[in-house]
């Protein structure tokens, strides 16, 4: 294993401990923690068997190892910034929803007292 190897490794195993430290502490939704402890697991697994990205280069065809790395990076950052992009939406529609529930709830309150 060389310094590399033993880096990437040293990191994936310190994020996946940060984001498991998070969840226990509660400052981290178990939803959103599943994405960062799969992928803290798969830098793991490269990490360990760094012939996977070797094979996964053939695969798709491309020169090189890191440019393999880049290209699938770049594809799960643009899969999470749509789902997080749906997520946004949804409680955009969330919050329009509750005020015009707190806005009817004002209005019976402001009515009541009227009578």
């Amino acid at each position: 294993m060389n310094n590399l190897q033993t880096l990437l490794l040293v990191v994936s195993v310190l994020v996946l401990v940060f984001v498991l430290w998070n969840i226990i502490k509660n400052q981290m939704n178990i939803r959103y923690a599943i994405i960062w402890i799969l992928w803290a697991i798969g830098m793991v697994v490269i990490s360990l068997f760094p012939s996977i990205m070797l094979w996964v280069t053939n695969i798709l065809g491309i020169q090189t190892q890191s440019n393999a790395v880049f290209l699938i990076t770049i594809f799960l950052l643009y899969i999470l910034t749509f789902y997080l992009y749906l997520r946004i939406s949804k409680n955009n529609e969330e919050i329009t929803i509750l005020n015009y529930e707190i806005a009817s709830l004002k209005k019976l309150l402001e009515d009541k007292k009227d009578e």
